[in-house]
């Protein structure tokens, strides 16, 4: 897809360059890889062509429902009302794929009922929320991206009950499945165990870390995902592939007071619903599933990423997601007894074949990516080389649920690889390679110069070669990043393999790096991981901890300084050593720490929220005795803060143009 010639034979122009650049006796990936892609082909079709795979893959016709809104026959589930709203972009447009506009049609806005006491929240945005009803009161799973999200919910949700909220329930640590929790309780209620918030235990550390550690960058490319730089509708994005649209607003976050172990359940009744509460690691080690055993009813958390080829690396980044863990997570779940399955993301299903069907299925295919790259692994292919053999068989890659609208084959491949041997593919080259801007001087240079890579990225234009266009471009723009020539011309073709992409993140990487490219980024509706909200709420280890990762070293290779907070109102104190280029974080009051302040978490979440008021704000708490200095003073407390580097703003962080 991306990285082959898919119209026309290279031209001439694009040859001569290669066998100029005395790249021609290299042998090309898919010529050497080109008879093991056919074997595999081979091989699968006559590994599945004598099994009935009738109860397992069978066609959507017979389960897709006549609203369009779920799969199943409608005897358990029904659309209880549908507000005339679909919020992704679904008419039919040249700039977008007819799957992902098909994609989008199923999207309608809608509040659907299982049974008389389950509702879901669909199509609201990115996230599902769900709302179960009890005796004396509702459970909420998943309450929402954000506050103003969550409250479009939960005003549609309280035409049905208004039962107080007995339980709030993550399933986990992702943005869009906690944010919109103030929607739905107060600090008081949580505090006082009128509401429970149940999550797995490690939920917490892993909001800290995209909330404060990696928030810089990780709002930046997951603003390149959601291709936020650019206009909504068939030149932007069109749908998130999860659900319509990532509803943006007030991310805020409240701790849990219910944490389950890793790897535990957790069998529990709330008002009069008996719940079991399974940790299921799969997407997050964090994930948990919620099996209504009474009704049979399962809630798939996000270990199936709707109808989509799971995103087992999401190229906005993370940490390594385990495939092996992941499918048999799923196996866990295929364990229940289910007659409805429904998911944070995507539309329910109903009825023990369908469900079947969509577990198998997807479990199957996330175990044939990863043990087909382990095997070619084996054979000494490196990622590139495993992306032309790796591939879904047919009956895998037409099943309805596993269309490549979020994750793709060919990019988990490529994390699997690194996820499980590195970067270092064995040529020692890697280890030791010419300094970035000079090897790309170099390459310019054995191109033929900077206006004969401009013409063969014209030619490879033309012949639709977009990303090989973008590669070479790539070379001069890194020489003169005010190229202006080079930019437009690759944000071209970033734009013209946009429009011919069935992933909506693939599209989105595309149409966003066209945008910085083309200097032309809208940066109103960026994503922020960085709220104010959830930095208050986070434990105060990890507002001090996400600190040491910030010292700008070369400043500090002489130092050895130490500050200390102690908060009365929480009874605890935490020392932030720096000592030669390195900051660590005690947690206790070191003796002799040269500034020592003794204050409260309370006046700490006021200095979080301030901003550029920041001095206005400990100024005041000085002024009244809640910011008081045992040791050093304000001019020793801020020379201490200048070790600490300042986050880049989104305008400087450059993705593309480097």
């Amino acid at each position: 897809m991306a990285n082959t010639f898919k119209k026309m034979a290279l031209p001439l122009a694009i040859t001569a360059a290669l066998f100029a650049s005395g790249f021609a006796n290299a042998t090309p990936v898919t010529e050497a890889t080109s008879k093991v892609g056919q074997e595999l082909q081979t091989s699968s079709a006559a590994q599945y062509q004598n099994i009935d795979l009738n109860a397992r893959y069978t066609s959507d016709v017979l389960f897709e429902n006549e609203s369009n809104l779920f799969w199943g026959e409608g005897k358990r589930i029904k659309v209880l009302s549908k507000t005339g709203k679909n919020i992704a972009y679904t008419a039919e447009s040249e700039h977008v794929h007819p799957s992902l506009t098909k994609h989008s049609r199923k999207m309608d806005q809608a509040v659907l009922q299982v049974d008389d006491n389950v509702y879901l929240g669909y199509g609201f945005g990115l996230d599902t929320p769900v709302m179960i009803e009890g005796d004396d009161g509702i459970i909420i799973i998943d309450p929402g991206e954000s506050v103003q999200m969550a409250e479009s919910v939960r005003e549609q949700f309280r035409k049905i009950t208004n039962k107080p909220v007995k339980a709030i329930i993550y399933s986990h640590n992702h943005i869009d499945h906690i944010s919109g929790v103030r929607a739905w309780a107060t600090d008081e209620q949580v505090a006082s165990g009128e509401i429970q918030i149940i999550a797995q235990e490690g939920l917490t550390a892993a909001v800290a870390n995209w909330s404060s550690n990696l928030g810089t960058l990780l709002g930046q490319r997951t603003s390149f995902t959601g291709a936020k730089h650019v206009e909504e509708g068939e030149h932007g994005t069109v749908n998130d592939g999860l659900g319509p649209r990532f509803m943006q607003g007030d991310i805020s976050f409240i701790e849990p007071n219910v944490l389950i172990p890793s790897l535990e359940t957790l069998d529990i009744t709330i008002s009069g619903v008996k719940l079991q509460i399974v940790n299921v690691p799969s997407e997050t080690k964090d994930e948990i599933v919620v099996y209504l055993p009474e009704q049979k009813i399962l809630h798939a958390a996000e270990v199936l990423q709707g109808e989509n080829f799971p995103n087992l690396h999401t190229i906005r980044g993370t940490k390594f997601r385990d495939p092996a863990m992941w499918f048999k997570g799923i196996d866990v779940m295929r364990e229940f007894d289910v007659d409805v399955m429904i998911n944070s993301h995507g539309r329910p299903v109903e009825g023990k074949a369908a469900v079947a069907n969509v577990l198998t299925a997807y479990r199957d295919a996330i175990q044939y990516t990863h043990d087909q790259t382990i095997r070619y692994m084996n054979k000494g292919m490196t990622a590139d080389e495993l992306v032309e053999v790796v591939k879904l068989p047919k009956h895998l890659a037409n099943h309805p649920w596993l269309g490549e609208h979020y994750g793709t084959v060919a990019h988990a491949v490529r994390q699997i690889y690194v996820g499980y041997i590195g970067f270092f593919e064995a040529d020692p080259w890697q280890l030791e390679p010419m300094a970035y801007n000079q090897r790309a001087k170099a390459f310019v240079e054995i191109m033929g110069g900077r206006d004969h890579i401009l013409k063969t990225a014209e030619a490879a234009i033309a012949a639709e070669n977009f990303t090989f266009a973008a590669e070479i471009l790539s070379y001069p723009i890194t020489v003169n990043k005010d190229d202006t020539q080079a930019r437009q011309l690759k944000a071209q073709a970033y734009k013209a393999w946009a429009a011919d992409q069935v992933n909506i993140n693939w599209r989105n990487w595309g149409l966003n790096a066209a945008a910085e490219l083309e200097d032309t980024r809208d940066f109103s509706n960026l994503i922020s991981f960085a709220s104010v909200d959830v930095l208050t709420a986070l434990p105060s280890k990890q507002i001090f901890e996400m600190m040491t990762a910030t010292l700008i070293a070369e400043k500090t290779l002489d130092v050895q300084t130490a500050l200390t907070y102690n908060f009365a109102d929480t009874n605890e104190s935490f020392t932030i050593e720096i000592r030669n280029g390195i900051a660590q974080l005690h947690e206790k009051a070191l003796e002799g720490a040269d500034v020592q302040i003794n204050t409260t978490r309370a006046v700490l979440n006021q200095i979080l929220m301030a901003g550029p008021k920041t001095p206005q704000v400990i100024g005041k708490n000085m002024q009244s005795g809640d910011f008081k200095f045992a040791n050093g003073d304000v001019k020793a407390f801020g020379q201490f803060m200048a070790y600490f580097d300042k986050p880049m703003s989104p305008q400087e962080l450059m993705l593309i143009v480097r």
